[in-house]
This record gives structure tokens, sequence and C-alpha cells, in this order.
């Protein structure tokens, strides 16, 4: 018997020993689960899918069935993105001066801020003061007078800047803020609060009107206000209530109306500040108008990855939402194609569905592509498109940061405070997912080589996260 057969019979040997204790493993994974599941509330529509790396199935529960799948709806539109658009995709905004020098510190043209539909321009990640690297560019140039009007264009995303799937009460929170294609300080103002009472806004502007009506207490059991946009225009903010006197502040982010406007706002008094004169007035591109080649004065890039953590992670919505029309703006004809149409949900959901259709290989019953956030209840998926999809990713040429893209126990993010007790050895990274009746959970357990996908979906009355960590966590404990 040559060597070629007698490896042959080893590994069809291998092969039958394996197969009892996958059988044994899969039992196991069986009963940990349906345990775990008793107690759940009975009305409640669940949807479970455990499965390997390469596809096998080790246990399903209405893994075809779908549901709402609340900010696991993200999953579609970050491997969309890492697919269509690469790793190496930069969203990119300019400050251009359009006309030319008219000698010593004066230029004569317009002055177009330019967005690229770049939603990561905050304190998140910038200092403060925001904007300052514009004032910089403009002092290394020697350029302290504009003869012309500082022109805000942010004609890359559509203006339909609120999903009208979402809910109205959505908008007042900083998770429901505008989407535009221009971005700052994911289009919220920071409200802080403290004992006097005192408010302040960060950053620092005239676009909003401050309204301070709380009054002080000394009695800290009677600290309790409220920060509400107030107003027809929303360009109100309120604080009401009453405030601790010894309180050293509290801060909220809440959303400005029209944000491309309130970046201009901010612009032009950051640049007055420093001393840069724009004479002309503020004011948007017109639809019609040729954003002008002229001098770039200033650019900012935001490499994808840095987006895309955001969205796994932290779960923002805004990031997910710009990312997702970005991806609209890709011409339909497929991967590599330019970007030649603005960004808009309808064009959005066209190219993430074709995704899911075309390269997953899903049926159009099983997901249905609404928004790129999972904010809209007029999104479903089923764990079993998921999963798939967590295969695509994890199984892919840009894997690894996908993979660190994605939440995990004890690190900044959704998942900080859950999960705290998996097995030793095993690790899980993962997509939370909440809405009123809505609670997901999908993503990938590990333990050395070893990986398994899995997705937890629940919908209706007395949903709640804490049955699905049950869940996966009975699961883990199974499984390796």
């Amino acid at each position: 018997m040559d060597r070629h057969t007698l490896f042959l019979w080893a590994a069809l040997g291998l092969a039958l020993a394996a197969a009892p204790q996958a059988a044994a493993a899969n039992e196991t994974l069986q009963r940990a689960v349906e345990g775990a599941l008793k107690g759940l509330p009975a009305k409640a529509k669940l949807g479970v899918r455990f499965e390997t790396l390469e596809g096998k199935v080790l246990y399903e529960r209405n893994s075809k069935r779908p549901l709402l799948p609340a900010s696991n709806m993200k999953l579609f539109t970050t491997t969309t993105a890492l697919h269509r658009l690469g790793p190496g995709f930069q969203h990119e905004t300019r400050l251009v001066l359009a006309g030319g020098r008219q000698g010593g510190k004066v230029h004569t043209g317009d002055l177009w801020l330019v967005g690229g539909g770049d939603p990561t321009l905050s304190f998140r990640f910038d200092s403060a003061p925001l904007l300052d690297t514009i004032v910089q560019a403009f002092k290394a140039a020697g350029i302290s007078r504009v003869e012309g009007s500082l022109v805000i264009d942010a004609r890359v995303f559509d203006d339909v800047r609120l999903h009208p799937r979402w809910e109205t009460s959505d908008a007042e929170h900083w998770y429901g803020a505008e989407v535009s294609g221009l971005v700052l300080n994911d289009n919220c103002l920071d409200v802080t609060v403290k004992g006097g009472p005192r408010a302040s806004l960060a950053p620092s502007t005239d676009y909003v009107r401050l309204v301070l009506q709380a009054k002080s207490t000394t009695a800290r059991n009677k600290h309790n206000f409220s920060i509400q946009r107030t107003g027809s225009d929303k360009r109100t903010i309120t604080v009401r209530g009453k405030v601790w006197t010894k309180s050293t502040g509290l801060t909220r982010s809440i959303p400005v109306p029209d944000p491309a406007a309130f970046y201009g706002v901010v612009l032009s008094a950051r640049l007055a500040n420093a001393g840069i004169t724009v004479t002309g007035a503020l004011r948007k591109a017109g639809p019609k108008e040729t954003t002008p080649a002229g001098f770039t004065i200033w650019r900012r890039v935001a490499p994808l990855p840095r987006t895309l953590g955001v969205i796994n992670q932290r779960s923002h919505n805004l990031y997910a939402e710009c990312l997702f029309k970005t991806l609209g703006r890709l011409d339909p004809r497929g991967k590599g194609a330019k970007l030649q149409r603005q960004g808009s949900w309808p064009h959005g959901a066209e190219v993430v569905t074709r995704f899911v259709r075309s390269e997953l290989g899903l049926p159009s019953g099983e997901v249905t592509v609404s928004d790129g956030s999972g904010l809209s209840r007029g999104n479903r998926a089923s764990p079993r498109a998921l999963c798939r999809v967590l295969r695509a990713a994890l199984n892919g040429p840009n894997a690894k940061h996908f993979h660190a893209s994605m939440a995990q126990p004890g690190q900044p993010g959704t998942l900080k405070r859950r999960l705290r007790k998996l097995p030793q050895g095993v690790t899980v990274r993962a997509k939370t997912g909440t809405l009123s009746g809505v609670s997901a959970l999908s993503g990938v357990l590990e333990r050395g080589e070893r990986r398994v996908v899995f997705s937890l979906l629940m919908n209706g009355p007395g949903t709640s996260r804490r049955h699905l960590d049950r869940i996966l966590l009975a699961a883990a404990k199974a499984v390796f």
C-alpha cells in the first residue's frame, strides 16, 4: 500500500471518528440552548442559529424567519462597504478657494466647503476647538481676507435628512440625528449643565439659542432637569428643572436641524475669531452649480476602518447612515464603478440588497433593507441571513478589518458590561441590536482556531437582552 493510499485511509478514519463527536457536540448544544430558552416571554418571536465558519449548521430554530433586526442591520452595511469600497476607502472633506489671489493676504473668490459624507469630524476624534486645523491652514497660506461668500456644498447626499420610517421622536435624540453630506460633531451640540445653574454649548455657536429656565437647588435628591429642542425651527435649546448647586456638570448631545448650515455657521465664527474675514454671506450651493476646482486650502480624510469601528462597536446610527448613503452613490453596474450620483436611502438600499442577493445568495424574503443602521422598522433579516453575512465578512479578504470593528465584552462599546461570564479561553465579537420590543445579538464565538458564528433575534412583548445573553453563554459552554 503506497503512502498516498495510507493517507486517504487515515483521513477517512479520522473523519469517521469525528462524526460521532460532532453529533454529540450538536446534541449538547441543542440541550444547552433549549434549556436556556425556558422562561422566555410566551408571545416572543425567536430565531436562533449557530454554525461553523465553513457553514455547517450546529443548531437552528426558526432561522429562516425574517424578524426586526434593529442594529444588527449594521452588519449588512459594513460588510457591503468593505466589499464594495475596500478598506482603503476614505471619506473626504475639502475647503476650496475659488478665484485667485489678489495679492498679499487677500483672496478674491468664494470659499467652498465641500462635503463627502465624512461622519467623523467630532470631539470623538478631534481636539477642541473643532476646525482649528482650518485656521492653521489659512495662517500657513498667509490669507486673512476672502472677498467672496462661504458656500456650503453638501450635495454628495440628497436633502432627505430624516428617514421616513423613523419614529418622529427619534429626531429629538442623538441616535436620530439628521444625515447630511457635511457632518460636524455627530450633527449634535454637546450641552453641559452644572451647578449655578450654568449651561454651555460645544462647539460654541449662536446657531441655536440657549435658554436656561432651570432653577438651583441645594438638595441633591431634587437634582433633575431636562434639555429639549423647542420652537418651530428646533433652534432653541431649553433647560428646565432643578440643578444641584454642587453639580460638576452633566453633558448631553442634542441634535441640530440642518447640519450643513450648522457646520457653515460654526466655521464662519471660527474663521472670524481667528481674524480671517469672509466678506460675503454664507449660502448653500445651488442644485446646478459646479463645484470649482480652485485651490484646496484644507483637506480632511477619514479611513473606512475608523468609521466601521464606531458603527459596529458603538452602534452609532449616523455613521452607519452616512456609509449607507455613500454606498448609494455607487453606480449600480457594480464594484469599482465611479461615484456619480447623490447618495440616498433608496440608492443605498439598492446597493446593499444587490450584495445580499448576488454575493450572499439569499432569497429576497429573508432580508428587507430600509436603512443602514436598523433604526427603521421597515428592515427585516433572518438569523440565517445574518450568519451568512458574518461568514462572508470573516472569510473574506478584509476579515481582519471587520473582526477588529466588532464589540467585545469589557471593552468600550455596546458589550462593555455584557457577557462577562464566558468560559475560560472563549471570546466573542458581536453586534448588538435594541429597539422597543426588539433585541438582537449576532457575532462569532472563538476559542483558539475554532470559530462559531451565531445570530439570535427576538421580537415581541417582554423582549430583553438578558434572554439572549443567557442563550449565548449556555451555547458557549456547550460548544467549547
